[in-house]
């Protein structure tokens, strides 16, 4: 009998580990960047791609006196699943820096995008996707006058610190299927959000579709495209940093 009960726990314990990496395995492999464009990191006529470890930065040849735009990717995700919506950012004259988080936290590293800010000359907007867009508005909470924009994708960010006094432009892009950051979550604190902040909903949209990534855990499926959704958040967010430049450089 007790063979008998010990040989169960044996099988229940296996059966346990096994289903337990198996899980770990698959969400893992949904956090990498995939079918990324072929032209993503080539250079061109238009941008320069220059990798170093802290980021990857898409500097742009046609941009001048524009603000130059960081970028901070979502927890754990790769953020190279970013970078083809920051190359073409770059390829419309704005230099995108798209951070590179240690052990791909935001929550950790955020403040590594201090040094682009103090070590360049010119005018920054910041903003990232889901954890990425939380850091973006807590590096805005600290420092309030350092930065000329904020933007926030598929975040249902600010919850514990209060914008709503920051006299900055701010955007929010959320997506009508997103399981991690629902519409409910986002209008519950709208109220922290800057006095100004442009609400715009990516009818059919999710959480992962902002990044070129595997569909994440518990997030809802979309019902459109990758690539239509990546277009209305890159027309989305151009017409944001357009205006932030108009009123910059009139």
């Amino acid at each position: 009998m007790t063979i008998k009960k010990w040989n169960k726990r044996k099988i229940f314990r296996t059966v346990w580990f096994v289903m337990v990496t198996i899980f770990f395995i698959w969400n893992l492999s949904t956090f990498q960047s995939r079918n990324l464009p072929d032209n993503t990191f080539s250079n061109s006529n238009l941008v320069s791609v220059i990798e170093t470890d802290d980021e990857i930065k898409f500097q742009s040849k046609i941009s001048e006196h524009k603000p130059e735009i960081i970028f901070f990717q979502g927890g754990l995700t790769d953020p190279k699943a970013y970078a083809p919506l920051c190359r073409k950012i770059a390829e419309s004259g704005f230099t995108c820096h798209l951070i590179k988080m240690d052990w791909r936290l935001p929550v950790n590293d955020y403040k590594k995008a201090l040094k682009i800010v103090e070590n360049q000359e010119g005018n920054f907007v910041i903003g990232g996707h889901s954890q990425g867009g939380k850091m973006a508005a807590q590096l805005v909470y600290e420092n309030p006058l350092l930065f000329k924009g904020l933007f926030l994708m598929g975040t249902s960010h600010p919850r514990d610190i209060d914008l709503s006094t920051q006299n900055i432009p701010c955007i929010k892009l959320y997506a009508e299927k997103d399981g991690l950051a629902s519409i409910n979550e986002v209008m519950t604190n709208k109220s922290k959000l800057p006095m100004d902040t442009k609400l715009v909903m990516i009818q059919g949209g999710n959480h992962s579709q902002f990044g070129y990534l595997g569909k994440l855990f518990m997030d809802s499926s979309a019902t459109i495209s990758l690539e239509k959704q990546q277009d209305f958040t890159y027309i989305a967010l151009m017409e944001f940093v357009k205006d932030i430049n108009n009123s910059l450089f009139p």
